[in-house]
């Protein structure tokens, strides 16, 4: 088996979660074609040297696979055929080239973070409230004590 890698970029607005989508779905791609993923490593949004179908700016995927290469072929045609791809490049590379040590896609594409922050919110946001019945409570009961002792002052 070889090793390869395709650079594809893709219509920039796409949102995280659908580009997720895609890249899942280009790896299954190569996956049915007989291939094994070593590394996804999502480049970010850059400017693109010149417009691609009208687009300036695109996502820039790097994806690097173990193939026997007989399948390459139809693996690119099916990226040529897919409408959120706007480039493409497949290209051999030797075992030492391929990336080790990557974040996982969610945290590459900050979806992680986006459940993370969500958690945090409702915990805030429940904390947020006990504090306020409890400042509520705290404060009816200093206003219970100051009315006793008016009371108790005209007496």
């Amino acid at each position: 088996m070889m090793y390869y890698e395709t650079m594809y970029i893709v219509h920039p607005a796409l949102e995280a979660g659908r580009l997720k989508d895609l890249i899942l779905s280009v790896e299954k791609s190569m996956h049915n074609a007989g291939g094994e993923t070593c590394a996804i490593n999502v480049w970010g949004k850059k400017k693109l040297a010149y417009p691609i179908n009208k687009e300036k700016y695109g996502m820039y995927i790097l994806f690097q696979f173990k193939s026997d290469g007989s399948s390459n072929k139809e693996f690119n045609l099916g990226l040529e055929h897919n409408a959120n791809v706007l480039a493409y490049l497949t290209t051999k590379i030797e075992k030492q080239g391929v990336l080790l040590d990557l974040p996982d896609l969610d945290n590459q594409l900050g979806l992680s973070n986006v459940k993370n922050t969500e958690d945090i919110n409702k915990n805030n946001e429940s904390t947020d409230s006990i504090t306020s019945k409890t400042e509520e409570s705290n404060n009816e009961k200093t206003e219970d004590s100051s009315s006793n002792d008016k009371n108790e002052e005209n007496e």
